[in-house]
């Protein structure tokens, strides 16, 4: 058995990936669809259909600090997950029809932005006020089939939108987005699953690491002031980005299919 066919490696990339994702309230999907795309040989679609159920582990540990912080408005996760349910299977369903060259030419350019917006003008967590329930149920739904389509929490969009539009601090936004990825991830999961379009054989090693990196990441996170938190949030969507555009281009017509290729 070689170190790739091991639990080993697939326990790391949940422990390296859950401890972004804690730290920055992702869940870590956007760390580990590149690693099982390049190092396990994963298709885009497999990828994102074993990253929907990775970021669950990640996520339900990772909430912890952030709730005994009280940093987790659980009034208005509700409202997002309304929308965000049937977002992320609408989502999957799109997922399945989009080439994989374009998922992850869509992933690459959504996260740039962010990223750009952050680092141009930081968030100060005072600038918005709470939206009205419609508003946010609608975020919730945009979220959800951004989460869906491209295989992670969707907390790489969220944390910015609850930051910049609803005046959150940057803790409380990701303590938003890490409950939010539980009903997510479990729903989006499922939806990539039935199309056999996940790695069950990796769950093990890889929710026993993203549950230990999160508890990690999340409790460092708290240990870092605000606006440092949001500069190294910048930084990590920016280099993602640059990574997925630049496999865009080198993959830009694979194309989705019920059982996708691309594994070895």
């Amino acid at each position: 058995m070689t170190f790739r066919d091991s639990v080993a490696l697939p326990l790391l990339f949940g422990v390296l990936s859950g401890a972004l994702g804690g730290l920055m309230g992702i869940g870590g999907g956007i760390v580990l669809v590149p690693l099982l795309l390049h190092f396990l040989h994963h298709s885009q679609h497999e990828a994102q259909g074993t990253s929907l159920a990775f970021v669950i582990s990640t996520a339900v540990v990772a909430v912890i600090p952030y709730v005994r912080n009280d940093s987790v408005p659980w009034s208005l996760v509700g409202v997002l997950a309304l929308g965000a349910v049937p977002g992320v299977m609408a989502g999957a369903a799109l997922a399945r029809r989009t080439p994989a060259g374009r998922l992850r030419l869509w992933f690459g350019l959504a996260i740039l932005a962010a990223a750009a917006r952050l680092l141009i003008a930081p968030p100060t967590g005072m600038g918005g006020a709470p939206w009205p329930p419609v508003w946010s149920a609608l975020l919730g739904l945009g979220i959800g089939t951004f989460a869906g389509l491209l295989g992670v929490g969707g907390g790489i969009p969220l944390v910015p939108a609850l930051v910049m539009g609803q005046g959150l601090t940057q803790h409380t936004a990701q303590g938003v987005s890490l409950a939010l990825i539980v009903p997510i991830g479990l729903v989006g999961a499922i939806s990539y699953a039935r199309r056999g379009q996940s790695r069950p054989r990796l769950f093990p090693a890889l929710l026993a690491g993203g549950a230990l990196g999160g508890w990690v990441g999340a409790t460092a996170a708290h240990a870092l002031r605000a606006p440092v938190l949001s500069r190294l949030f910048a930084l990590l969507l920016l280099g993602a980005a640059i990574h997925m555009i630049a496999g865009s281009r080198r993959h830009p017509s694979s194309a989705a299919s019920p059982r996708a290729g691309g594994s070895s």
